[in-house]
């Protein structure tokens, strides 16, 4: 049975026991409402043009703004998330870096901003995600 998290510090050392075991992403910084984070990228996450599936990128920026909620002292889930996909990663790329911000944290919901780039430093996407605190 799964443990659930008694408060977001407890929350943040389980998400990174969990996403990075299972998704390789790695938290470079998680601190006052900021997150980033990267990920390699394998054949398994391209599709047939060797661009990563929106998935690959929408996942890495969910969990860095996860991690950036975490770190104001919520404890809770994704509620909504929206993407703009603005180019695919160039073939050469093996890896995607993403930041996330908490733009303004309410009583039970908080908005943040994130972006993915590939390790070229093209900007690949631009994400808005609410979190709610459970």
């Amino acid at each position: 049975m799964r443990m659930t998290p008694k408060n977001s510090e407890e929350a943040i050392r389980m998400g990174l026991e969990d996403i990075g075991g299972k998704y390789g992403i790695r938290f470079s910084r998680i601190e006052n409402g900021e997150a980033e984070a990267s990920a390699p990228l394998q054949p398994k996450d391209r599709n047939f043009y060797s661009v990563p599936y929106g998935a690959v990128l929408f996942n890495l920026a969910d969990n860095t703004a996860g991690m950036a909620y975490l770190s104001t002292g919520g404890n809770g889930v994704t509620v909504s998330g929206n993407v703009n996909y603005l180019r695919g990663a160039d073939p050469k790329a093996d890896e995607i870096h993403s930041r996330a911000k908490v733009i303004k944290r309410g009583r039970k919901l908080c908005f943040i901003s994130a972006e993915v780039e590939d390790n070229l430093g093209n900007l690949l996407s631009t994400y808005s995600f609410v979190f709610s605190d459970i």
